[in-house]
């Protein structure tokens, strides 16, 4: 009878740690990858990853192997308030009805609206006709959090960030 409850327990002990599933994940404060000019060497970098080294060479092929790389990474980011060209007031910020984008100026060519969520998901994007000064975004329909309001207007850009109560 011990044995038959010694399997028994060796099987779901056995079957419980066959279940488990590690994944490579990497949450860096930088890194980058580069080829050679002649593409005979590239190399890929993280930093703040723990080290696992794997050192090869053979006939003049190199493998170094440092860390856990991520073949398929993307990696999206927000400019710091690159230069629009005019002075863009957004108000009420908190808001909680009515979102209210005023130029200093009006501006040359369509302007783009684009408004995201906290988790990058595009939520409304407008296009205003030249000239306009003055316009608003409807904020109702969306929940209480944190947004980015990307301001667009040919290659200059601005973002902001929208608080929603």
């Amino acid at each position: 009878m011990k044995k038959v409850f010694a399997l028994f327990a060796a099987s779901i002990l056995f079957i419980g740690l066959n279940a488990q599933n590690v994944d490579q994940n990497v949450i860096s404060s930088a890194g980058g990858y580069d080829v050679s000019a002649d593409n005979s060497i590239s190399l890929s970098w993280t930093l703040g990853e723990l080290v696992v080294t794997t050192v090869s060479s053979s006939g003049g092929d190199l493998i170094l192997t440092q860390g856990f790389q991520q073949s398929k990474l993307i990696v999206e980011g927000i400019d710091i308030n690159p230069d629009l060209g005019v002075e863009v007031k957004i108000y009420p910020n908190p808001a909680s009805e009515l979102l209210n984008i005023r130029f200093s100026e009006p501006l040359n060519g369509e302007t783009l609206l684009f408004l995201s969520g906290p988790d990058g998901r595009l939520m409304f994007n407008k296009t205003l006709k030249p000239g306009v000064v003055v316009d608003e975004i409807n904020m109702q329909k969306y929940p209480s959090g944190t947004y980015f309001l990307r301001i667009q207007n040919g290659n200059k850009m601005n973002i902001y960030k929208v608080i929603k109560l």
